[in-house]
């Protein structure tokens, strides 16, 4: 039981760096990603014997997240796979974590923009003119993949985080 719940500690910090880097290459998010998150979250609170309230807490950070990150997304300020992914990272945080999450989400978020507009601003290096990721990066008007925010601010609060702690405990 040991070993499923440290393979299923693992799964967070695994997905959430995959996913920014897959959101980094194609400007997507799938859905995998997220539900990843979630069964794994599920499994391993299941697994642990997380008491129900505890459980229900979790649940209410991952779609109290969910309600506003969709509101950001119908008014185009954010894409719906890193609506889904933000909403998948605060299950796992619960209530406090998500304050740090999204301030440092904030943080990250406005740095990435910034790089990403700094990169937007010169041309596009000859050695990058061929390579997809570079081009739709270069894009103006183009999304940032907001993801790679998600997963810095996620990876940066989960060592917080009671699940991180049984995990370094081993």
């Amino acid at each position: 039981m040991l070993i499923i719940a440290t393979v299923l500690t693992a799964v967070f910090p695994i997905v959430v760096t995959v996913a920014a880097s897959y959101d980094l290459l194609t400007m997507q998010i799938p859905n995998r990603f997220p539900a990843a998150l979630a069964i794994a979250f599920l499994a391993l609170a299941l697994l642990t014997g997380l008491p129900l309230p505890a459980l229900g807490i979790h649940v209410l950070a991952g779609l109290g997240l969910l309600i506003g990150t969709f509101a950001l997304f119908a008014f185009g300020y954010l894409g719906g796979g890193d609506a889904k992914l933000a909403s998948a990272i605060a299950l796992w945080l619960g209530i406090e974590q998500a304050l740090p999450f999204l301030v440092l989400t904030a943080l990250f978020g406005g740095a990435l923009s910034l790089t990403v507009l700094a990169f937007r601003s010169i041309p596009l290096p000859g050695f990058m003119l061929g390579w997809p990721p570079a081009l739709r990066l270069h894009e103006k008007g183009a999304g940032v993949p907001y993801g790679v925010a998600l997963a810095a601010a996620a990876l940066m609060v989960f060592p917080e985080t009671p699940w991180f702690a049984a995990f370094a405990r081993l």
